[in-house]
């Protein structure tokens, strides 16, 4: 049981109850919309659910660690058990102390122990490795969260992961108004119990003879023509394999015949397979005591050159139309015949730059470290326009002082 947030126009949660079928199926229960997730609300929905289906024996309810759940199936269900869900146990164990892949190996070999002596001997290895995660553990009741320690049958389901299934499918429906969010989920229901229904009420595969030696074989798929003499079947998994498909033995169940180890090959055959390891590899003597003879010719290793780190390029593609070929030169003297770990040019080192610092001359002129020669040639050029200015400057002024003068 779990439930979920509506996300439409009217807010509000629905609660869900689903069970699983012994075709591990999910077969839905009953759901229902409430404010929020409360002890009263809760309540409401498990004395509804109570009324449909009533006290059922070994009843177990799995839920998450909301306290409300668990204190309504105590006043509702007293005689149910109720179980934690193992992957929301593992995410509240992530957020607190972090994601580590030992510690949720260890977790889920805990979860999914049988019996107590296989949970005692991953128990100490998880206190070994993280004590926190353990103490943490130790504080949630043994019979909640572990198949080892629980008093009734579990089913082998550790997690609610099938009601999670139904807040997936219903992620879209939850949008709707209220009265189409329940025709969605009863439309679903319908259509789930009507497909398991006839899946129910097949029988089995049929068969009917064509001859002697070959069988027709009826799997509500597209089937089989099965020919015994010839080792053959219309779906090519005889052939192919070598191992006889479900048509084959559908045919030797219907001749009566409990022995299907002729028809598969002999690669399969337990007589190949012992044939296969019946010599035995003997171990060698001491070097030392190895026998030479004199005849022997001593042949010194061949000369290898240097293999390749990786598999040699094909230096014969054909390019294709447009591609241009792609020039590789050295990246210290531009050449084409060779890379720079194996240059051997002699390259003069680049001079560093020195850093920009603008300044001011005396002139008016802006003087820059990183060109002092260019610096000193602009100033030079520029002094005699300077040198201009103030002569000019110089006799505009003696003019006023005459013109002063005459008037």
């Amino acid at each position: 049981m779990d439930g979920a947030h509506l996300k439409g126009k009217y807010k509000g949660t629905i609660l869900h109850a689903v069970a699983m079928d012994g075709n591990n199926k999910i077969l839905p229960i009953g759901y229902g919309i409430c404010l929020k997730e409360t002890t009263d609300s809760w309540t409401w929905f498990l004395e509804k659910l109570h009324e449909c289906i009533g006290d059922v024996e070994g009843l177990t309810m799995l839920i998450d660690r909301a306290p409300a759940i668990a204190i309504s199936i105590q006043n509702v269900f007293p005689n149910a058990q109720h179980g934690l869900c193992g992957f929301h146990l593992i995410g509240n164990i992530v957020h607190t102390f972090g994601k580590k892949k030992k510690t949720t190996i260890l977790f889920w070999k805990l979860v999914r122990a049988h019996k107590t002596t296989e949970f005692e001997f991953y128990w100490r290895r998880l206190r070994n490795i993280t004590d926190d995660v353990a103490i943490y553990l130790s504080q949630i009741p043994r019979e909640k969260w572990t198949g080892a320690y629980f008093p009734t049958t579990r089913y082998d389901y550790m997690t609610s992961n099938s009601v999670e299934s139904m807040n997936v499918v219903s992620n879209k429906a939850r949008k709707l108004p209220i009265l189409s969010i329940l025709e969605f989920f009863r439309a679903l229901t319908q259509k789930w119990f009507y497909k398991w229904r006839m899946v129910a009420g097949i029988q089995g595969w049929s068969l009917s003879g064509v001859d002697n030696t070959t069988y027709q074989v009826h799997d509500f798929k597209s089937g089989g023509i099965v020919n015994l003499e010839e080792k053959t079947c219309s779906c090519r998994y005889w052939q192919q394999i070598g191992l006889p498909c479900g048509h084959v033995i559908m045919v030797l169940t219907h001749l009566k015949n409990d022995h299907f180890g002729h028809m598969a090959i002999g690669a399969y055959k337990i007589e190949t397979y012992r044939r296969m390891y019946e010599q035995a590899i003997y171990p060698l003597s001491e070097l030392s005591d190895w026998e030479v003879p004199d005849y022997l010719m001593v042949v010194n290793p061949p000369m290898m050159e240097i293999r390749q780190a990786d598999r040699p390029k094909n230096t014969n593609r054909i390019p294709s139309q447009g591609e241009e070929p792609k020039i590789r030169r050295c990246t210290r003297c531009h050449s084409t015949t060779h890379n720079a770990r194996t240059c051997k040019e002699i390259v003069p080192k680049k001079q560093s730059k020195s850093k920009k610092h603008t300044g001011v001359s005396g002139s008016g002129t802006k003087v820059t470290n990183e060109e002092p020669m260019q610096a000193i040639e602009n100033q030079w050029q520029h002094e005699p326009e300077n040198q201009w200015t103030q002569h000019t400057e110089q006799q505009w002024q003696q003019q006023q002082l005459d013109n002063q003068w005459t008037q």
